[in-house]
């Protein structure tokens, strides 16, 4: 099953280098994390923002985030297909090609949305009557909202790494590239989508804002991060570059 293979190989893309995923990684992405204990602590505690002044705050540390996942998302694909390795904690700032990566994914994005609100609308007036007082209603409700979208995104995404490398793609190119490999990438996204959950899982049952829930929090988000990034990169290797999966 070639959505398995896609998903293993992209795990174990970042087990498989796990010195080099925290070298890259590690430091942003636990920076970003002591920023929002700092601006937004309710965020931990899974309560309300109250504070009007706090809202600038969060609005750096979303800004912060987001330019530290893109610099890690370039850092990641740089060294899994283009061997680009440093000997700091900090990786290399490729601004340009941050840039670049950051404005494809924000059409995806866009795109996403847009294909979100057209399947909610549909869900409301199938789905949702079904799933009250079901867990399996609310899991399909899941499946419809989630799969079309992340394979959307996935199909598009494929281009990423591509201009992680600085190379010249366009969103289209994805699209073509993966042509025929539809339902692959739904399957693909199935699987992602359960394995988010089942890392979300825990925090259902610690809890919220205590050492644990935390420190979880910070691994989970660090998995999901590095596995998402991976899974384009595993895409982008097999169906632009023609890699095997190995």
């Amino acid at each position: 099953m070639k959505a398995w293979q896609i998903f293993i190989h992209s795990v174990r893309q970042v087990f498989g280098n796990f010195n080099d995923a925290l070298r890259i990684s590690g430091l942003i992405f636990i920076v970003q994390m002591m920023m929002v204990l700092i601006v937004a602590p309710e965020i931990v505690e899974g309560a309300p923002i109250k504070d009007p002044i706090a809202i600038p705050g969060l609005l750096a540390v979303v800004v912060i985030g987001v330019i530290g996942s893109f610099w890690i998302a370039v850092s990641w694909h740089r060294f899994v297909l283009g061997n680009e390795r440093g000997r700091t904690f900090v990786p290399p700032f490729h601004g340009g090609l941050i840039w670049g990566y950051f404005w494809r994914s924000l059409i995806i994005g866009l795109m996403m949305v847009l294909i979100a609100v057209v399947i909610g609308m549909l869900a409301t007036l199938v789905v949702v009557p079904m799933a009250k007082g079901s867990w399996v209603g609310v899991a399909l409700l899941v499946l419809i909202m989630v799969v079309p979208v992340l394979t959307v995104f996935y199909r598009f995404g494929t281009v990423l790494p591509g201009a992680a490398l600085g190379r010249e793609v366009s969103l289209s190119d994805g699209w073509a590239a993966t042509t025929g490999a539809t339902g692959t990438i739904a399957l693909l996204a199935m699987i992602s989508g359960a394995a988010t959950v089942l890392l979300d899982a825990p925090n259902f049952w610690l809890p919220a804002g205590s050492i644990p829930a935390l420190l979880w929090g910070v691994v989970a988000g660090w998995m999901q991060l590095m596995v998402g990034v991976s899974i384009l990169t595993t895409l982008y290797g097999h169906y632009i570059e023609k890699r095997p999966l190995v």
